[in-house]
C-alpha cells in the first residue's frame, strides 16, 4: 500500500467518522428536542392548573370576603338600631341601660334572625359570643319569672339591667370584633 492510498483511507475513515458523529448528533438534537418540548408542555399544563386552582381559591376568598363584609355591614345595622342613642351627651350610661333593658325580648328576636341569616359568613368565635349574648338576652326577657317573690320586684329591675348592660357590652364586642375582621381582611 502506497502513502496515498493511505492516506485516502485515513481520510476516507475520518469522513466517515465525522459524518457517523453528525448524524448521532441530528438524531441527538432531534431526540433532545421532542423530550424538551414534551417536558416544556407538561410543566405549562401543570402551570395551568395551579393558575386555575389559584383563581378558584381567590373567587372563593372574593366570595366569602363579600358575605363576612355583609354579615358585618348587617350586624353594625342592627347594633345602632337596638342599641338607644344617646339622648343627651352628659346622660349617664345608666339611661341608655334603661331604655336597652325593656327591649331584651326583641334584642334576643333579632339576633336569632341574623344569625340565621348570616350564620354561615361568621367565625366560630363570633357565633359562640352571638349564642352567649342571645342567651343573656332571653335570660334578662325572663327575669321576672325567676324571681317570681313580689318582695324582689326592685332586685328582678336590678338583675334585668345588669343583664341588659351586659348584652349591651357583648353586643358592642360583637360590632367591633366583625369590624376588626373585615378591615384586616381588606388591608392584607
Amino acid at each position: 500500500m502506497s502513502l496515498s492510498e493511505l492516506v485516502t483511507i485515513a481520510a476516507l475513515v475520518i469522513a466517515s467518522l465525522v459524518g457517523g458523529g453528525s448524524i448521532v448528533l441530528g438524531f441527538s438534537r432531534w431526540i433532545g428536542r421532542i423530550l424538551a418540548d414534551r417536558y416544556l408542555e407538561r410543566v405549562k399544563h401543570d402551570f395551568r392548573q395551579e393558575v386555575e386552582s389559584y383563581k378558584t381559591k381567590l373567587q372563593k376568598s372574593q366570595f366569602l370576603f363579600q358575605k363576612e363584609f355583609e354579615a358585618a355591614s348587617q350586624f353594625i345595622s342592627l347594633y345602632h338600631r337596638l342599641i338607644p342613642s344617646y339622648q343627651h351627651p352628659l346622660d349617664p350610661p345608666v339611661e341608655r341601660v334603661m331604655n336597652f333593658a325593656p327591649k331584651l325580648s326583641d334584642v334576643e328576636k333579632e339576633l336569632e334572625q341574623y344569625r340565621r341569616v348570616h350564620g354561615a359568613a361568621l367565625q366560630q368565635e363570633v357565633l359562640d359570643r352571638l349564642a352567649e349574648t342571645i342567651e343573656k338576652a332571653g335570660s334578662g326577657k325572663h327575669a321576672a319569672d325567676d324571681l317570681r317573690s313580689e318582695q324582689l320586684g326592685m332586685l328582678d329591675y336590678s338583675y334585668r339591667l345588669d343583664i341588659a348592660g351586659q348584652v349591651m357590652e357583648e353586643l358592642e364586642a360583637i360590632k367591633n370584633e366583625l369590624w376588626k375582621k373585615v378591615w384586616s381582611q381588606s388591608s392584607t
